[in-house]
């Protein structure tokens, strides 16, 4: 029997997204059959220039899986009246719209999608195109994580039947459940510490402690196991990503064994030196140019440094694409917290 956790995530200070652009009192949960996202957005520093259309699309991202949620556009006067006069509006699909003069400086978003299974520990994120006279794409910019949707396995209990007396015994054993997670904890160059203060640190633990708490505070709760799993970017020599990646591991597991007074043997710790499988399938299901190419390169026998050395003298521009859109999200851990209860 599959069970799933419904998280609910309201955030008291303001999460930063994409520059100027704020969402606040984020709600992301599980509804039933249906997936209920909620947040304020704080549109002041969105409104349009001359000429401009800016969408904003809330999305759900879990792997290969993407589900864009209900955009919301923001139209400079020009860009209204083009609208109007062809009904042909940027986002191309249906879409809240607001006019220059009517963009308030809050909007309250709310919006709900049926579930599907691979939601199960999907993200939420925020994008915010902008685009030009005729539709030219101007900017792409994407937002950090605004929540997590986490999930809840569990196994249940045992009937055991006692032919001899036609008694049925009903036998109390724990129920065995995991709930697993992600965070993106960032660290500085070369170091291995946990600075929660160090850039959006503060919420990425949030996420992790919120976690465990949901576990700790089920009655009768004991935890089992703590999984962690570190990985680490596709930059830089190997061997030092790979000192790297168990090090940060390490030091995730203090953080969390500190926190809540727990023993190191209740953690099981693993890592991916070099997460060249997430690299790859970013580039896959990109419109990046040369991205053929760059899969060949990724796909040989080649040394992952000598990967990484053609890639970027090969595809230096791309390169940097990549620097900034994709590899900060490589640098990531995942957890599973397996706990029993009566």
């Amino acid at each position: 029997m599959r069970r799933f956790l419904t998280l609910t995530f309201l955030l008291a200070a303001s999460v930063t997204v994409m520059q100027a652009q704020t969402a606040k009192n984020v709600l992301l949960e599980k509804d039933g059959t249906m997936i209920h996202v909620k947040m304020d957005l704080d549109l002041k520093s969105a409104r349009p220039r001359a000429n401009e259309t800016v969408v904003v699309v809330p999305q759900l991202r879990n792997g290969n899986n993407v589900k864009d949620l209900q955009p919301l556009g923001l139209y400079s006067h020009n860009q209204w009246y083009n609208y109007a006069r062809t009904g042909k509006n940027a986002s191309g699909v249906d879409a809240e719209l607001k006019y220059h003069g009517r963009i308030p400086a809050q909007a309250e978003y709310e919006t709900r999608v049926p579930f599907e299974n691979w939601m199960q520990g999907a993200s939420l994120y925020l994008q915010k195109y902008v685009q030009g006279c005729c539709g030219e794409d101007k900017t792409r910019l994407i937002s950090q994580r605004l929540a997590t949707l986490t999930k809840e396995d569990d196994i249940t209990p045992v009937e055991i039947i006692v032919k001899e007396t036609r008694d049925t015994l009903v036998v109390e054993v724990p129920v065995v459940k995991t709930l697993s997670g992600r965070a993106f904890i960032d660290f500085q160059v070369n170091a291995s510490e946990v600075d929660p203060n160090y850039h959006s640190n503060m919420r990425e633990l949030g996420f992790l402690r919120a976690s465990i708490d949901s576990v700790i505070h089920v009655p009768g709760a004991r935890i089992r196991k703590i999984v962690i799993k570190g990985y680490a970017s596709p930059e830089g020599p190997y061997q030092t990503n790979q000192k790297l990646a168990l090090a940060r591991t390490h030091a995730v597991k203090d953080y969390v064994a500190k926190a809540y007074g727990l023993s190191d043997e209740l953690f099981e710790l693993d890592c991916e030196p070099e997460n060249w499988e997430g690299l790859r399938e970013y580039v896959a299901n990109s419109s990046l140019p040369d991205k053929d190419k760059m899969l060949e390169i990724m796909d040989s026998n080649r040394e992952p440094d000598v990967k990484e050395w053609l890639l970027k003298t090969q595809h230096a521009a791309v390169w940097e694409i990549l620097r900034a859109e994709c590899l900060p999200f490589l640098r990531r851990t995942d957890y599973t917290i397996e706990y029993e209860t009566f």
